[in-house]
């Protein structure tokens, strides 16, 4: 039924690779490179309702700014999936 709560029915998600550059692996001699893995999942939490989460919370997924050359965003922390337990 449309405009009940989490109704959405498709999303998509575009990566910037104009102004960013992306890596599947990143390394020890990895520079300025944002995981791709990473940010799909993070960009995944909004399309499955989440927001960001500021200062204090850098080690969660939802965390507003991206880490460049880390792969811990690619899976979720505790408040991650309290957030989305709240959701669903």
């Amino acid at each position: 039924m449309p405009g009940v709560k989490n109704d959405l029915r498709e999303a998509d998600v575009r990566f910037n690779t104009h102004d960013y550059d992306f890596t599947n692996k990143p390394t020890g001699s990895c520079s300025n490179k944002y995981d791709i893995r990473s940010v799909g999942t993070h960009e995944a939490g909004h399309v499955f309702g989440l927001g960001h989460v500021g200062d204090g919370h850098e080690n969660l997924t939802m965390f507003t700014n991206s880490f460049v050359c880390t792969t811990k965003a690619r899976t979720l922390g505790k408040g991650d999936v309290l957030a989305l337990r709240s959701v669903y």
